[in-house]
């Protein structure tokens, strides 16, 4: 009798699952790996903020992002999360993570520098990412994260760090001379 519940209980679950994703499209959906990124990975993490230099109109010091690169790696308290693709092994999506002091003493996460390609945006990836850098600070007992967004910035990463609970606490203006 209680195989019998069993069996109808996990084809009710199965049948329920079925309902639940009958309209998503698995096709837009990345099996992905996420980690802190090794050496191995400059090269493909070095194009994919090339391309975002290159999209935003952005000129791009290769040398200069290399050696940021090397000098997170080797820094305490900070950084660099990839995302890979598992089917093809290679990157999709990187972001920045730091801890950081404010001028009073109190340590705060910061991100900078999310990015995932243009072609696999809006499939959750970023989103992967923000989360697991929000655990990442969770564990380092941080309790407050920022992060600076450029004004003319893709309105999907304002709506995704909405959705992720940040609000607004002060703009920066800026004057070039």
């Amino acid at each position: 009798m209680e195989l019998l519940k069993i069996k109808i209980f996990i084809n009710d679950l199965i049948t329920n699952l079925n309902y639940c994703f009958d309209d998503l499209d698995f096709n837009n959906f990345y099996i992905m790996i996420i980690r802190e990124f090794s050496e191995h990975d400059i090269d493909e993490i070095t194009s994919l903020m090339k391309k975002l230099c290159i999209m935003k109109g952005q000129e791009f010091d290769e040398e200069r992002w290399r050696i940021s690169l090397e000098n997170r790696m080797r820094k305490e308290n900070s950084e660099v999360i990839v995302a890979f693709d598992k089917d093809t092994n290679q990157v999709i999506g990187m972001a920045q993570c730091s801890i950081r002091n404010s001028d009073n003493g109190v340590r705060f996460g910061y991100i900078s520098n999310l990015i995932v390609k243009e072609e696999k945006r809006r499939t959750g990836i970023g989103e992967n990412l923000m989360r697991y850098i929000v655990d990442y600070f969770k564990k380092n007992h941080i309790q407050s994260i920022r992060l600076s967004l450029k004004t003319n910035l893709d309105e999907a990463a304002v709506t995704l760090f909405t959705k992720l609970g940040f609000q607004e606490i002060f703009r920066v203006l800026e004057l070039n001379i």
